[in-house]
């Protein structure tokens, strides 16, 4: 079986929108499934909905601990904690983050399926990606779909973005392609480019190791211990 057979199972098993609808299948394993292989750690849901992805996480990554947050729902068994809190307060996130047991758990994937709204989506991975996930872990960002949301809304919040909005989700993740790349990049453009990400801190950017897009999911790997080796500059006019 195939990895993404493999998810696609499990995720028809636990009736979770991220197979029937989103296909995420298709995407996710490339970046997760060597976590299969991991005799310890965990990793952080946000967004419980009505709890079939943790279903799907159960069975597609049963050796991690499921630690999570939503703005409804908390609970706790053997395999999982959830606690109540919202994404978009940083005191809520500091709080799933007291709550980890790093020596059991290290936190290797971070995946953010909870209100959908880019300035949010924005916020959480600040501090997670930073603050929480392990080096060479992976962050992934599922509905991107309302950053081209221009009228209605979502769970009591407008979206009001659209394409090529300055405030969507997916404008501001193509920065940040440049900004992985920033020691490519003209030095006297290097300081407009950190201006013009600052929507994340210098030290979040700087731990990004690459960025991948897929459909309505955008994934992020979090650079290793030698990946974070400051490199001297790399750009070279006119070769």
């Amino acid at each position: 079986m195939t990895p993404e057979e493999r998810m696609k199972q499990a995720g028809v098993k636990s009736g979770t929108d991220k197979i029937s609808v989103h296909q995420y299948h298709e995407y996710f394993p490339l970046e997760i499934d060597m976590l299969r292989r991991k005799r310890k750690g965990g990793m952080i849901e946000i967004g419980y909905g009505e709890g079939q992805s943790m279903g799907l996480w159960q069975q597609y990554l049963p050796n991690l601990f499921l630690y999570g947050i939503d703005i409804r729902y908390e609970g706790s068994g053997e395999t999982y904690q959830w606690i109540q809190g919202d994404q978009s307060c940083l005191a809520d996130l500091e709080a799933l983050n007291a709550l980890i047991d790093r020596r059991r758990h290290p936190i290797w994937f971070i995946n953010d399926d909870g209100s959908h709204i880019p300035e949010h989506q924005l916020i959480t991975m600040d501090y997670l990606f930073l603050n929480v996930l392990e080096e060479g872990g992976v962050y992934i960002i599922e509905d991107i779909e309302t950053s081209y949301w221009s009228r209605g809304g979502l769970y009591g919040y407008d979206t009001r973005y659209g394409y090529l909005h300055p405030d969507s989700l997916v404008e501001k993740f193509k920065r940040l392609v440049d900004y992985v790349n920033l020691d490519l990049i003209k030095p006297e453009d290097q300081q407009h480019l950190d201006e013009q990400t600052s929507y994340l801190s210098k030290a979040t950017k700087d731990a990004i190791a690459s960025i991948r897009f897929g459909r309505n999911c955008i994934m992020i790997r979090k650079k290793n211990q030698n990946q974070s080796i400051s490199r001297p500059t790399g750009y070279v006019d006119n070769l």
